[in-house]
């Protein structure tokens, strides 16, 4: 009896050990888009964020348009309200963040992102954008030259703004999923507890549609 429960122990250990699946130099030999357990976990958990980060970055910009409609005359009606809005969005956008990555995301729905996802196509989309705001704006404030300073002013300070949203909205979620695998890495040998969880999640997880393996990240 006990030698059956030892070999019924035994057989229910992993493989290989999560330090192996972490490897850089296993994720290197292996295809990007191969999956595995822990690319998932990485890629559904940076999406998560990257959805709260541009939270935070949308909610910064709409503080900052408060103060600039405030400055260019339009009282403090929408310093207020918009400053408002922008804290709440940054606040629930930090908090988001700490409980996304202070776990182990669920990977049972897959979730589908219509942008850029990584860094290199988020400048590309933002730069893109920006160039044609860019042309309108500067055809406008061009003209408005002869109506007076203030119109071109807000012009100027209105297409910035349009550029910093695009920013938070486009450029910091792409960069975020971009950068998701290394991330989720570092937080892995870096935080103990997240640690436990993956090893704990290595002893009881099983492929529930393939054979896909846990790693490599």
């Amino acid at each position: 009896m006990d030698d059956r429960l030892g070999r019924l122990s035994y057989s229910s250990l992993p493989e290989r050990p999560l330090e192996y699946w972490l490897s850089p130099d296993l994720a290197r030999l292996s295809p990007p888009e191969a999956r595995s357990r822990l690319r998932e976990l990485a890629d559904t958990q940076g999406t998560l964020t990257a959805a709260w980060g541009a939270g935070i970055g949308a909610g910064a910009v709409l503080m900052l348009t408060g103060v600039f409609i405030t400055v260019m005359g339009g009282g403090v009606g929408p310093l207020a309200a918009l400053g408002i809005i922008g804290a709440g969005l940054l606040v629930f956008g930090i908090l988001g963040c700490r409980r996304v990555r202070s776990k182990l995301p669920s990977t049972r729905r897959t979730l589908i992102t219509r942008g850029p996802g990584s860094a290199r196509g988020g400048i590309s989309m933002v730069a893109f954008f920006a160039i044609v705001f860019g042309a309108l704006f500067g055809y406008g404030a061009f003209n408005s030259g002869a109506r007076g300073g203030s119109t071109a002013a807000a012009l100027i300070g209105a297409y910035v703004l349009i550029v910093l949203f695009l920013v938070a909205c486009i450029l910091v979620p792409s960069t975020i999923m971009g950068r998701s695998r290394e991330t989720f890495r570092r937080k892995a040998e870096n935080d103990p507890r997240f640690r436990a969880l993956l090893e704990q999640d290595l002893l009881t997880w099983r492929d529930p549609v393939g054979n896909a393996t846990y790693g490599p990240l």
